[in-house]
């Protein structure tokens, strides 16, 4: 079989659906991708680049992209999964230079966004046996349509005509 037709055919198939870790929660696999950001960033503080960015790369292929990435897709989409992605491209960027500033702030947007998608995995993918969370309550709710009774509330009509009633007999 050609490679190509052989990709092709495996992109046909529906990815695995999403369960909670079976040795971790969300948070502790996200609290473990962070920890290894901030390991990269040691060690590319302490002059190591070439060891941060392999780390990097570690930190997003075994940790980030098996286990947390999935729960993204089918929570948001490809389209944010590959936002995301492109975050973690960017970090290997960013860790050839030498400015500390970009690399703190690229290791920073990613730890919340790491955070964030293991906070909504918490609640869209609970362990089996557990009830999903309702989501979050919005921040500001506003109404929708102004809260103003119907026509019929205020002058006690139910809207619908009533019956002609029938004519006396003589």
């Amino acid at each position: 079989m050609p490679p190509l037709l052989a990709l092709f055919l495996g992109c046909e198939s529906p990815p695995p659906p999403v369960a909670a870790p079976e040795a971790h929660s969300w948070k502790e696999e996200a609290e473990l991708v962070v920890s290894g950001l901030e390991e990269v960033q040691g060690l590319w503080e302490s002059g190591q680049r070439p060891a941060a960015k392999t780390l990097a790369e570690r930190v997003y292929t075994d940790r980030f992209e098996p286990r947390l990435e999935p729960a993204l897709r089918e929570m948001q989409g490809p389209k944010e999964t590959a936002k995301l992605e492109y975050a973690f491209g960017q970090l290997s960027g960013v860790l050839e230079g030498k400015d500390r500033t970009k690399v703190e702030a690229r290791i920073d947007d990613l730890e919340r966004q790491v955070r964030s998608v293991a906070e909504a995995a918490a609640r869209a993918f609970p362990p089996p046996g557990e009830a999903a969370a309702p989501p979050a309550p919005p921040k500001e709710v506003r109404a929708i349509v102004p809260d103003v009774p119907p026509n019929w509330e205020i002058d006690g009509s139910s809207g619908h005509e009533a019956p002609e009633a029938a004519p006396a007999a003589p």
